[in-house]
């Protein structure tokens, strides 16, 4: 049976290009080739000479893992008070937590099976199998909404699971596991692997089959990044436990009408709205995706050169500040995420044909690591392959391919380096997925040391995600973001409130972004015209952000600024870390400490972050200040 690692890929230089989506990719030939169950996550775990590539590196890092997560799953587990803590109070922390454990149980007991042989991963693998199997839902208490009409039972209606990322997640793991481990734990547990396939089988492949979801999206409203995390994994739930060929080709045909939807929602430069942490759950999962369409096809399937899936390959290494840290705009965070994965770009960018991307790739890898911890289960197929890779990083030349400027149209984000600062900037409108009301906020960083900050998003709670509650949480407001504050009125939430007239130059010596942020606030807040100018200048290696506004009558503008160091009054401004902010002697300045109590922002930042305010002393019409960012 053909491995994913070895599926066959068209020849960029010979692709045809004359169909403009996924669906019409899927050629009477490609529908040909499809042969239900002839696919593999890898090897069977009985073929040692298959499994031999692991590096003594990332087998011991793996068995020390496995036995930890073996241990942490008999202790801490899926339990019915975990369950309804989040229906009582909305924290998802407890059962989430406890699910992990057993799903990274299972993960890494078939690797470690994969990577030793040893019979003693058998009876675990077996084991922890078993209890997922026995689970009232497999999907999350926070996504336990029915979908004919969003009713959320306290607890799991009796054979009744929904079909949401983790319910995927978890079948296609299983999936997986049984494609390569499967016949060995036949051998031990006569009968497990047809309680996997039932439970797949229920709990994946018959609601993706009966049931329509919001996540499918609609031509007018393309669905974020459950659409290709969700249907990646129903496809590998598919490639194992379908044996019919008709019904394994009606879920292509529906896998490929939501993909291509999701693919809609994208501009042609590939920028991802939800922002760099979540693109490793969006245009990574789209890869995963098409990479399984190719191999179930064997090669007659090519969605590579649909637009915009070469451009959405760039976008993480675009995103980059420098290998630890990223720009963090919406839900994501200052630093690399735990899904991010680079031997998946390496692949990404190889099946495109971006060479860039593939060095880029490889300097990441000998930087990061492969790991075994944070979210292994979701990130299985991932893990496996770059296991199973050895030295994958050191297969050709690598080198850093962050740009020295890049303004992407699609989401207005524009990101400027020059010897030592950073900036990213962005215009854009306020109901991206995964939103937060930030307008025209700018970072800066200066040789990789934060100045000004995104505070990012803290752990998901229930308020996080309810239209009511979402933007009482202080990370999504505006005022806690480095833009205008005009009148004690902050931005509003959805695509009307937006920046108007974005425009991005760079002349070689000095990149600029400039936008009107006048349209994102509501009436009330008196503006006119409130222009925005955020440019990094290469030949002072210095970064200015100059602003100008106009009220229809005399009112008061304050300027955010958010740091992470605390701000120190210097003559003409404030020391602010590796940095000075010279601030015009017409704005008065206030300084506030916001101490981090949630342990997600606590591991970005530390103990505090503080917000700079910029204050206009007198109320008038109009007025005019410039930030400008210099070395201490």
């Amino acid at each position: 049976m053909p491995s994913s690692l070895d599926a066959p890929t068209a020849d960029p230089a010979v692709r045809s290009t004359s169909a403009t989506t996924f669906a019409a990719r899927l050629t009477p030939a490609a529908r040909a080739a499809v042969r239900p169950r002839s696919w593999r996550a890898a090897p069977d775990v009985r073929d040692r000479a298959a499994w031999a590539g692991a590096t003594d590196v990332d087998r011991e890092a793996l068995l020390s893992t496995a036995a930890d997560r073996r241990d942490t799953a008999l202790v801490e587990y899926p339990t019915l008070a975990r369950w309804a803590t989040y229906s009582r109070d909305g924290d998802r922390r407890p059962y989430e937590r406890s699910l992990r454990n057993v799903m990274e149980s299972a993960a890494t007991a078939s690797l470690a099976l994969g990577v030793t042989g040893d019979d003693e991963w058998v009876a675990t693998l077996g084991d922890t199998v078993w209890r997922l199997c026995e689970l009232s839902a497999w999907c999350l208490p926070s996504h336990y909404a029915l979908p004919e009409d969003g009713a959320r039972p306290f607890l799991p209606v009796p054979g009744r699971d929904v079909l949401d990322l983790n319910d995927a997640a978890l079948g296609g793991m299983l999936a997986a596991i049984d494609s390569f481990a499967g016949e060995r734990l036949e051998q031990d547990f006569p009968g497990i692997r047809a309680r996997v396939h039932h439970e797949v089988r229920r709990r994946v492949l018959d609601p993706w089959e009966q049931e329509e979801y919001f996540w499918h999206g609609t031509d007018d409203a393309p669905p974020n990044n459950w659409a290709p995390w969700i249907v990646s994994n129903v496809l590998v739930c598919a490639a194992v436990v379908e044996p019919d060929a008709g019904r394994l080709t009606a879920t292509l045909d529906r896998a490929l009408g939501i993909l291509d939807r999701f693919r809609a929602g994208y501009d042609d430069d590939g920028s991802c709205d939800e922002g760099a942490t979540y693109w490793w759950w969006a245009g990574a999962t789209l890869f995963e995706a098409l990479d399984l369409l190719t191999t179930v096809t064997h090669g007659a399937f090519d969605g590579w050169t649909v637009a915009p899936v070469a451009a959405m390959a760039r976008f993480p290494m675009s995103m980059q500040i420098d290998a630890d840290h990223q720009v963090n705009h919406s839900d994501g965070s200052p630093v690399l995420p735990e899904n991010a994965n680079w031997h998946l770009l390496a692949r990404f960018g190889a099946v495109v044909g971006d060479d860039d991307v593939v060095q880029h790739a490889r300097w990441m890898g000998r930087r990061h690591p492969l790991r075994f911890d944070g979210q292994l289960a979701p990130l299985f197929l991932r893990t496996l392959h770059e296991l199973r890779t050895p030295d994958w990083q050191r297969a050709g030349a690598a080198a850093p391919g962050m740009p020295r400027s890049l303004y992407l149209p699609g989401t207005e984000v524009a990101v400027a380096r020059a010897d030592g600062f950073f900036l990213s900037a962005k215009g854009g409108h306020n109901d991206v997925s995964h939103n937060h009301n930030d307008a025209g906020s700018v970072i800066v960083s200066l040789d990789g040391e934060p100045v000004v900050v995104d505070a990012g998003v803290g752990v998901y709670h229930r308020e996080t995600f309810m239209p009511d509650t979402r933007y009482g949480i202080w990370t999504m407001r505006s005022s806690w973001h480095s833009v205008p504050w005009p009148n004690g009125v902050e931005q509003h939430e959805g695509a009307a409130f937006r920046a108007t007239g974005t425009t991005f130059a760079d002349d070689g010596g000095r990149a600029s972004l400039s936008m009107d942020l006048a349209a994102a606030y509501p009436a009330d807040s008196g503006l006119e015209r409130a222009r925005r100018v955020a440019s990094i200048d290469r030949t002072t290696d210095s970064v200015e952000v100059h602003d100008e506004w106009t009220f229809r009558r005399p009112g008061t503008m304050t300027l955010v600024v958010l740091t992470l160091h605390e701000p120190q009054p210097t003559p003409g401004g404030l020391l602010v870390g590796p940095a000075h902010l010279a601030v015009d002697a017409a704005l008065g300045v206030e300084v506030e400490r916001r101490d981090l109590d949630d342990e997600k922002l606590r591991a970005a930042w530390g103990p505090a972050l503080h917000r700079i305010l910029l204050v206009q002393r007198d109320p008038a019409v109009s007025g005019s200040h410039t930030l400008r960012i210099t070395r201490a």
